[in-house]
């Protein structure tokens, strides 16, 4: 099995996430991985590992699952031979193993998000819909058999309406004291709003205004699924340097369910739980009338109370004395800025990218490997026109380097409050012989103030 440089890249990625899974990396690890990544294995470089800790565990699946789909098979055998290594599959592995072969394999989908500060814990299943449906009844009239069986594989199974009624259960003065007593600061009346979302929520609303609005979790148009959290993977954000930055970033398995949801989900649980082979904890949650902040009564709480809504912006290039600042405008609120911390070539290859995805519908920053001599010199000219006066002088000869690109998106997702951000998060589109990276934002959405110089017009309003 030959894997190109991305694909290698890609795979680093997701073995460095399962070594690390159960918090240990064992000896006979090391020594498996280390077997992979020699030139007897796959040939990983250092560097190829250093890319890998730049990529997130949603994008390193997207790139592998273009390979061919024996390819994608032995990757997800060999990913099964490396939890096994140590003579043991622990659940925290054996969950990333299921999530690989579900995208791999059976078209499921991974969301990484970066790390909100209001935890969900792992191995949660959570079941999410946008409207009730014929699902949403099995679910409802099998609750205490799915609730059991996911149970005894491990997982702790979330249904909004069983969490409401623990709510409604609760005497309304009882539940008020306690929202006053865990937020001091807040008015009566956003302690009335927090109450009734507690004690009205549906699943519908919970999918929109809080995992979509507040973690940044699009499953908008998603079918009635299952939503598993599997991990959190650190993100390095600059080269080996001392002040290297690490984002954390949360994992969700998302998979959707058909008509025979109650057998779907039977299949997935023994599935799961055929690829372990140590015992696992089992816990016993009666319940009660009374608040408990633990868990993903907590996780909810906190979401509700302490989460930020998200909102739309424009993107905003802004020029000012050799200085081009770049930035997210509030769509209702000009004032209501939100800062893009990128380095001076960082910003001008995000430019360079935004200003040429609005050239057309099939246009981009060209990206091809061989680009011809002409081209690539007047791409340069423009960039280092840029770059020469907001870089103190600097110039390069060479604009394409996808550890910006891969900074630049990062940068862009920990930015938790823009709703649309996804608009703006850089794509990388082969289009036959055509290769390119784009924004997916309309010329309504992106703005650029200033000019650089007399000779550069750039001082419109895409």
């Amino acid at each position: 099995m030959k894997l190109e440089r991305d694909h290698k890249i890609a795979f680093a990625r997701i073995i460095t996430d399962l070594i690390e899974a159960d918090f240990i990396v064992e000896t006979d690890e090391m020594q498996f991985f280390e077997h992979l990544i020699s030139k007897d294995g796959f040939a990983i470089s250092e560097s190829m590992l250093v890319e890998s800790k730049k990529i997130d565990f949603a994008k390193a699946l997207s790139i592998l699952n273009l390979l061919d789909l024996e390819t994608r098979k032995s990757i997800v055998e060999i990913l099964k031979k490396l939890s096994m290594s140590d003579g043991v599959c622990v659940p925290l592995e054996a969950i990333i193993i299921y999530a690989v072969e579900q995208v791999l394999l059976n078209g499921a989908v991974v969301h990484s998000i970066p790390d909100s500060k209001i935890n969900i814990n792992n191995l949660k299943v959570i079941y999410i819909e946008n409207e009730e449906s014929g699902v949403s009844e099995q679910i409802e009239n099998n609750l205490y058999y799915i609730t059991n069986e996911f149970r005894l594989a491990g997982f702790d199974f979330v249904y909004i309406p069983s969490l409401v009624k623990d709510f409604r259960m609760m005497e309304y003065d009882y539940l008020k004291k306690v929202v006053k007593y865990m937020i001091p600061s807040i008015s009566n009346e956003r302690v009335e709003t927090i109450c009734e979302n507690l004690r009205e929520l549906t699943t519908a609303k919970f999918c929109r205004e809080l995992l979509y609005k507040k973690l940044g979790i699009n499953i908008i148009d998603s079918k009635p699924s299952l939503l598993i959290k599997i991990n959190e993977s650190d993100i390095i954000d600059k080269n080996d340097s001392d002040e290297a930055e690490r984002i954390r970033f949360c994992n969700f398995l998302q998979i959707e369910l058909g008509d025979d949801a109650l057998n779907e989900i039977h299949n997935h649980v023994e599935l799961y739980h055929s690829m372990i082979n140590c015992s696992i904890t089992i816990e016993n949650k009666p319940r009660i009338a009374k608040f408990v902040y633990a868990g993903f009564h907590r996780s909810l709480f906190d979401l509700i109370a302490f989460g930020y809504e998200t909102k739309e912006y424009r993107l905003v290039f802004d020029f000012k004395k050799h200085k081009l600042s770049v930035y997210f405008e509030s769509v209702d609120d000009e004032n209501e800025r939100i800062i893009l911390k990128l380095n001076p070539q960082e910003a001008t290859l995000y430019l360079m990218i935004a200003k040429r995805s609005l050239m057309g519908e099939r246009t981009g920053l060209d990206w091809r490997e061989h680009i011809p001599a002409k081209d690539k010199e007047l791409i340069l000219k423009e960039y280092n026109q840029i770059y020469n006066n907001i870089g103190r002088f600097n110039s390069v000869t060479e604009y394409k380097d996808r550890t910006q690109v891969h900074h630049i998106k990062n940068r862009i997702r920990t930015l938790q409050s823009i709703a649309n951000s996804e608009m703006f998060i850089p794509i990388h589109i082969k289009d036959g012989n055509k290769s390119y990276y784009k924004i997916r934002a309309i010329s309504d959405y992106v703005v650029i103030k200033g000019s650089i110089s007399n000779d550069l017009s750039i001082n419109t309003t895409l």
